[in-house]
């Protein structure tokens, strides 16, 4: 007998770990265990192992295995209930020869269910251990490692007010299946040699429901890297205060802070929790239970010819429908008239909202450009139009060479104007100037910022001001052309930063110099409460081609944006700037990298460029694939 372990090729991989470690194990009894992905073995001596909600979802029917192929086989389920995959799981579990669970509570429903389970209890293997105990330098504060969504993001986003002081790694990829690593989902080596380097570990339900994520808390600790947890279930033989750190889940930013500062029992907590999976909890019985009920199957001789394909196998259409999938086929198969006439309805309405939305945006965008035309022709007639006038300047200005500019656009922001200034007078960076454009204020926004730069004379900093609004592309590119700094950062008048995020992002310049900007995760604030994140995705053109998914607030090296053109001053692209700016930058080979820390803050306003921005995007859209068809053309393949 041998145990062959089915992994999906266009599944995630971090499934394909799981089996890995648990074949890993296997093999360690001297059983012949293999890996392999999308195939069975015709070999009748072989019993397959496979996660089910993984393999029938992303691998294609014709692939999937026969009745008497299932009944060799073993359902290795991993999912929690309450989710789309857990049913999925128990969908296809029934056919199988046995059926085994990682989850105390995914065994207990399938039991429940009438679905002959039993539990695999998973636990130490050296495959994940690349510590091996002792001494390690670890120079990573904390480290985050789960997938995203609208739960944690606005869990998260709430860390930022105590993490800016930490060295962390918030490694956040979107919850769709990963295959290949990346800056935001490292795998195998990667992942576990920066376990090796990060003293704590957030961890971060999915779900409201507290499940113990069991394989990322294991890799932590088999890594010596020291788990700060939401309260959980299903926890034991780990106790909280002993192996791990437990606690309400906004709270895990300032426990891990807690333990930081107090490196010895960080160091007790480490070496606790090593020993006890060691020890107590080792993963090999749970592998040779498994062997035991592979032998089972393979004693029973069943299905040793490739018979008929069992109906239920030919699971496409139940797989999408269980994850809440149609398919536009199935819509266009519907033939009942009163549906069908629906559905043609909808879409009417759906091509009538569309075209009134670009048409109110247009007469929208059409007063701001005729309010900016009657300005500057007023101003002209009176014989006072100026491009730019100097109205402050701090003593310090004169004096400095700085090596960053923090360029702030400045439109009728007077109430949040100042928060953006005492944000970056806080800087630990002190290698700056401040640069203020104000693009003819109606509300007084120029008179706060002097009154700023009269409190603060040894801030080098300077007030610029349009003799006319000439519009957000426009304030941008005064910056970049009166700054004294090779680095600009530009930062929005209604947001602000921690007093790190210049000095990491300089950092990550200087380590890349390949890269023409960096730029950190923003924490979004609505109504002065965190809200979620924004800018939490690495580089990736292809992104780009779909949607915008980073913020203006980055580092960005001055040379080079002056040589691509600086910021569009097209009305057209109104609220979308820096996005023009990405894709030209793509466009030409450049490319930006990202800080994985909460750096900075983004507020969201109703008065913010958004409420113009968001009425349409299709005429954007169809302008950037006209300006850059080599990255936005990637957005048919997306």
């Amino acid at each position: 007998m041998k145990l062959v372990f089915v992994g999906a090729s266009a599944g995630n991989r971090f499934m394909d770990e799981v089996l890995l470690a648990v074949a890993h194990e296997v093999g360690a009894l001297g059983v012949e265990a293999s890996f392999v992905q999308d195939d069975f073995e015709a070999d009748a001596d072989a019993v397959h192992v496979l996660i089910p909600h993984e393999f029938f979802a992303c691998v294609p029917p014709e692939r999937h295995p026969s009745g008497g192929a299932m009944r060799r086989t073993i359902a290795f389920c991993v999912e929690q209930p309450g989710t789309p995959w857990f049913e999925l799981s128990t969908l296809h579990a029934g056919r199988a020869g046995a059926v085994v669970d990682i989850q105390r509570s995914g065994y207990e429903e399938l039991r429940r269910r009438g679905v002959r389970a039993e539990r695999f209890r998973l636990g130490y293997t050296e495959y994940w251990d690349r510590w091996g105990g002792g001494h390690a330098d670890r120079p990573v504060d904390v480290v985050y490692l789960g997938s995203a969504n609208e739960r944690r993001a606005r869990i998260l986003a709430g860390y930022g007010r105590t993490l800016w002081r930490r060295r962390a790694q918030l490694l956040i990829p979107p919850e769709a299946p990963k295959r290949e690593p990346a800056p935001d989902f490292l795998a195998g080596e990667e992942k576990w040699r920066l376990l090796t380097e990060a003293k704590t570990l957030l961890n971060v339900h999915r779900q409201e429901v507290p499940y113990f994520e069991w394989v990322r808390v294991l890799e932590a600790v088999a890594n010596g890297c020291v788990v700060v947890s939401e309260h959980s279930i299903d926890v034991a033989p780990l106790v909280p205060g002993e192996h791990f750190v437990s606690g309400r889940a906004e709270s895990l930013a300032l426990l891990a802070e807690t333990l930081l500062d107090d490196p010895d029992r960080l160091s007790a907590l480490r070496e606790a929790a090593y020993a006890l999976i060691r020890e107590e909890l080792p993963m090999r019985p749970a592998a040779e239970r498994l062997v035991a009920i592979a032998q089972a199957l393979h004693a029973r001789r069943v299905g040793r010819r490739a018979g008929p394909r069992h109906p239920a196998a030919r699971t496409g259409g139940l797989a999408r429908r269980a994850l809440g999938v149609a398919s536009s086929a199935s819509i266009g198969a519907i033939r009942h008239p009163t549906v069908a006439w629906a559905l043609e309805t909808q879409a009417e309405n759906h091509r009538r909202l569309a075209t009134l939305s670009a048409a109110t945006k247009r007469v929208v965008l059409q007063q701001i450009e005729i309010r900016r035309t009657l300005a500057r022709l007023e101003r002209s007639l009176d014989g006072g139009l100026t491009e730019i006038d100097e109205l402050a300047t701090t003593p310090a200005w004169a004096s400095s060479s700085p090596r960053v500019t923090v360029g702030i656009p400045l439109y009728n922001h007077a109430e949040e104007v100042r928060r953006a200034l005492v944000s970056v007078a806080a800087s630990r960076f002190t290698d700056l100037e401040v640069l203020v454009v104000d693009d003819a204020s109606s509300d007084g926004s120029a008179d706060v910022v002097r009154a700023f730069l009269d409190a603060h004379p040894d801030l080098p900093a300077r007030l610029l001001r349009h003799g006319v609004n000439r519009g957000l592309g426009r304030a941008r590119n005064a910056v970049f052309e009166h700054g004294r700094g090779e680095l600009v950062f530009a930062l929005d008048a209604d947001n602000e930063i921690y007093p790190t995020a210049i000095e990491r992002l300089v950092e990550a310049l200087d380590r890349d110099p390949g890269a023409t900007f960096a730029y950190s995760i923003l924490e979004e604030v609505t109504a002065g409460v965190p809200s979620g994140l924004r800018s939490a995705l690495p580089w990736d053109p292809k992104r780009l081609a779909v949607m915008n998914y980073i913020d203006a607030m980055s580092l960005l090296r001055r040379e080079r944006i002056l040589e691509l053109g600086g910021y569009s001053e097209d009305v057209r692209l109104y609220g979308w700037e820096d996005y023009d700016l990405w894709c030209r930058l793509a466009e030409h080979g450049g490319r930006g990298v990202l800080v994985p820390e909460i750096l900075c803050r983004y507020h969201r306003s109703p008065h913010s460029m958004l409420s113009v921005t968001d009425i349409d995007a299709s005429e954007l859209l169809s302008l950037l694939r006209e300006r850059y068809p080599s990255v936005m053309g990637v957005a048919a393949v997306a």
